[in-house]
């Protein structure tokens, strides 16, 4: 995933690494992010200006020459539930991402929520009054 970054930074000047940081990307947010550039380019138009090309290449020479590279329009461009769909089929790249540069390691960022168990003490008394066995038993009567 590392040389993927590298290659992103060094041959095309965009740094995922550093939007995730700054805008504080979680994961789902990074496959919207990604997939609404990819869906831009594939359609032939700027994702910083919104500007239509006739070809993809044409779009790619704008984005260097603009320094449009790095420029993302407002969040609520990108930001929509139509971005959660990938451009493209069975994309690893996406499958790759992460929510945090420490997740590998365990490292949480200080929200970790407790779970806490549920007090299975008394699991005949849970059994007979469950909500599921009350239904189940209705079904079965009207049938």
């Amino acid at each position: 995933m590392d040389e993927i970054y590298s290659h992103m930074e060094e041959t095309h000047g965009f740094d995922l690494h550093k939007l995730k940081a700054e805008l504080g990307l979680r994961f789902y947010q990074q496959v919207k992010l990604v997939n609404f550039i990819r869906r831009e380019i594939h359609q032939c138009r700027c994702y910083g200006c919104q500007q239509k090309f006739s070809s993809k290449a044409e779009v790619l020479l704008h984005l260097t020459e603009a320094k449009h590279v790095m420029a993302l329009p407002e969040m609520s461009k990108w930001d929509q539930p139509q971005y959660y769909f990938p451009t493209y089929e069975n994309d690893a790249f996406l499958c790759a991402l992460s929510d945090s540069e420490n997740e590998s390691e365990g490292a949480g960022d200080g929200r970790d929520v407790p779970v806490i168990a549920e007090d299975i003490s008394n699991l005949k008394a849970l059994k007979q009054t469950s909500v599921l066995k009350q239904l189940l038993k209705g079904k079965n009567s009207t049938s």
